[in-house]
């Protein structure tokens, strides 16, 4: 159960990572950091800095996503071997993700996305499963 929550723990902290590496685009193609206007000093980034603003968000939608799939393998005590393996799959293939969105790799994007998701879809499939026996 400790690796699953560490799982989680990684998972919820990407988002925070990427509004710091795009923090560090703002700062470097603009000159300053808008506190009035963020988001809108965000759309005039380009290159690596608009790719942080965008995997940032991805990395919310993958933690909601990720949160709920172990939320439903805890409600269905579906905790086992196979559990841990697809959570700790899930935070080794998103940091791939991150690090192939933030340099324009995107087939290993794509894939790694996909994979994922697949993780995901697997820790579902464990809740669904663990209901229905």
């Amino acid at each position: 159960m400790l690796t699953i929550i560490i799982c989680l723990t990684c998972i919820a902290c990407m988002p925070y990572l990427a509004s710091t590496i795009g923090g560090y685009y703002r700062l470097s193609q603009t000159g300053v950091y808008d506190l009035v206007n963020p988001r809108v000093q965000a759309s005039k980034l380009e290159g690596a800095g608009a790719r942080s603003q965008y995997l940032q968000a991805n990395c919310w939608e993958a933690l909601i996503f990720f949160s709920v799939a172990i939320l439903s393998v805890f409600i269905t005590q579906a905790i086992g071997e196979t559990t841990v393996m697809l959570s700790v799959s899930f935070v080794l293939i998103r940091c791939v993700y991150f690090v192939a969105y933030l340099t324009n790799m995107a087939r290993l994007r794509f894939s790694s996305f996909g994979l994922g998701f697949a993780c995901c879809g697997g820790l579902f499939y464990l809740a669904i499963t663990a209901v229905i026996v």
